[in-house]
């Protein structure tokens, strides 16, 4: 018997039909933007978003993410660049 993978069109059909149909709306903001799996942050890595943000730097060709609380002063001063479906910032860019 096959497992279902975590994440992705496999695991959730339906749900990227959707994507896609509002992809296919929006064409210019659709480049902005890419469905992510939360899976290696919140199983894995047992973020709590809640309470926890991811802070994205780029550091010799690489994206490095580093967590922090919610109040620490470095996430004060970054932007948001990834959110949930409810509008959660989840991941903070530094540029």
């Amino acid at each position: 018997m096959k497992t279902k993978p975590a994440c992705g069109p496999q695991r959730d059909p339906e749900f990227f039909e959707e994507i896609d149909k509002v992809f296919a709306r929006y064409p210019e903001a659709a480049d902005r933007y890419s469905v992510n799996c939360l899976r290696m942050e919140t199983v894995l890595l047992k973020i709590d978003f809640k309470k926890q943000v991811g802070v994205s730097h780029i550091e010799d060709g690489r994206i490095i993410t580093e967590f922090y609380d919610r109040e620490d002063d470095i996430v004060r001063h970054t932007s948001c660049c990834q959110y949930t479906h409810d509008y959660e910032c989840v991941r903070l860019c530094q540029e």
